[in-house]
């Protein structure tokens, strides 16, 4: 058994150290340089983590050391900790041991309330196009500072809320949210966290949403700078694999047997247009048999998933299934992320192709049979103004 658990924990430390290669990180030639390109990785998920513990245990520097016990206090994962332990005692045989702080400046730090290494976590994105989004930030012996919001890729920031917690009561909410609604907080980039609710922000104060005006003095204790606009962290994920081959436009209809996609419908004033032509379709004097109603249904279809995937709202659409793909990785569905992902890329390009894409295809019908059933019921609940005898 521990024989077992010992190749485990090697292997794991060989996918982080092989996943550093591919982020370009220089595993076989390290220098003190290497420090700064590391920083950035910390918190991003356990494999990382443990290769990035590794490596700085060869670096020289008193810097290393500093960025180790950042993470011994900010990671509660028990192997991490012992790769870290591992790394402080070589280089503690080679006189490089962490620095004892000076009595004043403990203080200082306590009040500043700013912790070694930042986490971020998100939720699926819902039917609307929202998502939950976690910044944490720990404080050596306050917890753990949360920054909490809904964002929505239409109206920004719709919701937001800071405090101070403990690491039991944040798993607790995490598991509190997965029991209730079975949707799982993900391990992400702290950095694209940020990024989404500072867009966020930027985007409901262009709509005069209220109740934001603390957003800028929480976020403070996070990243006082801008944030810097990089790549979906879904293809870091993917090593720039382009999963577009195959089968994969007929595929991709299985997304929406997922429970994640069941509640997914485009919004009305997307599919508006085409509701339309399907009335005037239905209330023309031509009298159409069965399948040429089902040959014009399906050109209306097609002229949605053309139109409505473009400019805009296809970016907006994209995040959603950027972030879909990375959502499904992270729940282990490697091959339901690769279609979202396939899909995405897709819609990077700007337009859908020639070849039908069954999953937008799939989305857009059951778009259009959800609002037009909500006609229906509308019109049977109206009064008849027709008095009987």
């Amino acid at each position: 058994m521990a024989s077992s658990k010992k190749k485990t924990r090697g292997g794991e430390l060989q996918r982080g150290l092989q996943r550093l290669r591919e982020l370009g990180i220089p595993v076989d030639e390290l220098s003190p340089t290497t420090i700064d390109q590391l920083k950035p990785l910390v918190g991003r998920d356990r494999e990382i983590d443990l290769g990035v513990a590794h490596v700085l245990g060869r670096i020289a520097d008193s810097a290393a050391v500093e960025v180790l016990t950042g993470l011994e206090q900010a990671t509660a994962d028990k192997e991490v900790k012992r790769e870290i332990r591992r790394s402080l005692y070589r280089l503690g045989q080679r006189g490089i041991v962490p620095s004892q702080p000076r009595a004043e400046d403990t203080p200082r730090r306590v009040l500043l309330g700013l912790g070694p290494i930042s986490e971020g976590y998100i939720s699926s994105v819902d039917g609307a196009g929202g998502r939950l989004v976690w910044l944490v930030r720990p404080q050596p012996g306050s917890g753990l500072l949360l920054l909490q919001g809904m964002v929505s890729d239409r109206e920004g920031l719709v919701r937001l809320g800071g405090l101070t917690i403990r690491r039991r009561e944040l798993r607790n909410m995490a598991r509190e949210i997965q029991q209730k609604h079975g949707v799982t907080m993900i391990s992400v980039p702290w950095e694209y966290c940020d990024l989404l609710l500072y867009e966020g922000y930027e985007k409901a104060k262009g709509l005069s949403k209220p109740g934001l005006e603390d957003y800028l003095s929480l976020r403070s204790s996070f990243n006082p700078s801008k944030p810097k606009i990089t790549r979906h962290p879904v293809y870091d994920r993917f090593g720039g694999e382009d999963p577009r081959s195959g089968a994969w436009r007929e595929l991709s209809r299985r997304l929406l047997d997922e429970p994640d996609f069941r509640l997914w419908i485009l919004d009305e004033d997307w599919m508006k247009p085409y509701l339309e032509q399907v009335q005037r379709a239905r209330d023309s004097r031509l009298v159409l048999n069965e399948i040429q109603q089902e040959e014009r249904f399906a050109g209306i279809v097609r002229d949605a998933v053309k139109e409505i995937f473009t400019d805009e709202r296809g970016r907006i659409f994209r995040r959603r299934m950027e972030d879909m793909a990375l959502y499904l990785l992270e729940t282990r569905r490697e091959e339901l992320a690769k279609l979202a992902l396939a899909v995405a890329l897709q819609l990077a390009e700007g337009e859908i192709g020639w070849l039908d894409i069954s999953f937008l295809t799939g989305l857009a019908q059951k778009s259009l049979a959800f609002y037009l059933s909500q006609e229906k019921e509308k019109a049977a609940e109206e009064p008849s103004l027709i008095v009987k005898p």
